[in-house]
């Protein structure tokens, strides 16, 4: 009897297994624990994936395809901005944090695939660690992108926007990582916004000011 894949059937057998990759971990978990939490034989999960690492990396693309989602997103939309004179530092550092989060929550969908990407995944083997770099120059070329529009309006000073960007997302994922660890929950909004501040101050340009009444 042959059988039809389902796109449904893939993505729901995808979803179980990253909740048991989070709480497992990958290398404990085991072909039988993703069957079990899915609800389905280890015949039907064979259609779609080899084997476990298969399922782990097919999340992974799953990430990377909203990454460039992302990024396609940008070029399309631009970002529209006021004039330094216009605006605050908190004001603009608030939507800068908004960013960040936008970001974030592109990659970092859920607290499962958060731990996937910073802890379970690394390190596991040359293909996997190719997707995970694939993620994270998507990541930081997403911000590099936004830190170059800002400067093209005014509202940064003239910074490596490559570097800036780099230590932004690596910032991120190093306090996501140190949560993780400390089997504390992640909030990103949180993050973003102290990412927003710490760099907003040392970047935005002197033609933006602190308040309302006068220049900074």
């Amino acid at each position: 009897m042959s059988y039809m894949r389902s796109p449904a059937r893939q993505r729901q057998i995808l979803e179980h297994a990253k909740r048991v990759f989070a709480e497992r971990g990958f290398h404990a978990a085991s072909v039988a624990d993703i069957c079990e939490a899915a609800g389905i034989g280890r015949g039907t999960l064979y259609q779609y994936f080899a084997n476990k690492q298969a399922v782990l990396t097919a999340i992974l693309r799953q990430t990377l395809d909203r990454v460039r989602a992302l990024m396609e997103r940008q070029s399309v939309v631009g970002v529209p901005l006021a004039r330094p004179e216009d605006i605050t530092r908190d004001q603009a550092i608030a939507w800068s944090a908004r960013q960040l989060r936008a970001v974030l929550g592109a990659v970092f969908e859920d607290q499962d695939t958060l731990r996937i990407l910073l802890r379970e995944a690394v390190g596991l083997d040359v293909d996997v660690e190719r997707l995970l770099g694939e993620i994270d120059d998507g990541l930081i070329a997403i911000v590099e992108r936004g830190l170059g529009a800002l400067r093209e309006a005014g509202l940064v000073r003239d910074l490596d926007t490559r570097v800036a960007a780099t230590l932004m997302v690596g910032g991120i994922e190093k306090l996501a990582l140190a949560a993780l660890r400390g089997d504390r929950p992640v909030d990103l909004d949180a993050l973003a916004l102290e990412v927003a501040r710490l760099h907003g101050a040392g970047s935005l340009s002197d033609r933006v000011r602190t308040t309302r009444g006068g220049p900074a």
